[in-house]
């Protein structure tokens, strides 16, 4: 009964001692009991009147209603509240698997659909332990491998790429982007130093599959 008391009178930090009063004029007529010579208090009654502030006027969280239609629809309220953060969990978690997402998961995919072929598939397992960031912001810088991955998945199988930019809403360069690259690729007669710089790359990486290459030479008519 003294904590329903403490919990009444809305006072932060309060706790009632065996010396606290009370006035008398937060109890309403009917609760208090004159049939004898001493005016007291009838048994389990709790202060109700007061003149409390605005941000005080609001029942706490952890005090039950009186009624039972009250205290249904507060459980109700408590019910709707946890399924609310259940479903917060539950996208956060997702969210946090979408972000650790890595090409072999996409390849995956994209296989299951038909969208790519096994041969396609081989050639990009290479970037099978890319991380894709699905927080990236768009604009936002690619990685060599990023670049590759993007530009041979558009180039052998567009209809994939566009699944997974506009589907799955997968972090890629837009086609544009992928132009703006491929104009600003050295053209001009000799070795191509990019494509170079990508054999010896994937040679440092993977010995096995890329120890031995095969360059071969052709030529072309440049017209002025």
């Amino acid at each position: 009964m003294r904590k329903k008391w403490e919990v009444a009178l809305r006072r932060e930090g309060f706790t009632a001692s065996e010396s606290s009063v009370i006035c008398s004029e937060h109890f309403k007529q009917d609760e208090f009991d004159r049939t004898g010579q001493i005016v007291r208090l009838r048994d389990s009654v709790i202060p109700s009147i007061f003149s409390f502030p605005v941000h005080l006027q609001r029942d706490h969280s952890y005090v039950l209603p009186a009624s039972p239609t009250a205290l249904k629809a507060r459980l109700n309220e408590a019910l709707a509240r946890v399924e609310s953060l259940e479903r917060e969990r539950k996208n956060a978690m997702a969210r946090e698997k979408r972000a650790k997402t890595t090409v072999r998961s996409l390849l995956g995919d994209l296989r299951e659909k038909n969208l790519i072929n096994e041969e396609l598939k081989e050639r990009l397992d290479f970037y099978s332990d890319l991380q894709i960031d699905f927080k990236a912001k768009q604009g936002h810088e690619y990685s060599k491998d990023h670049r590759e991955f993007a530009l041979t998945l558009h180039l052998h199988g567009p209809k994939a790429y566009k699944y997974l930019r506009e589907t799955k809403n997968v972090p890629l360069p837009h086609p544009h982007t992928l132009q703006r690259w491929l104009c600003s690729v050295d053209g001009k007669p000799g070795l191509n130093k990019m494509m170079l710089d990508m054999l010896e790359r994937r040679c440092q990486e993977d010995q096995a599959t890329y120890g031995c290459v095969a360059l071969m030479l052709d030529a072309m008519a440049i017209r002025k």
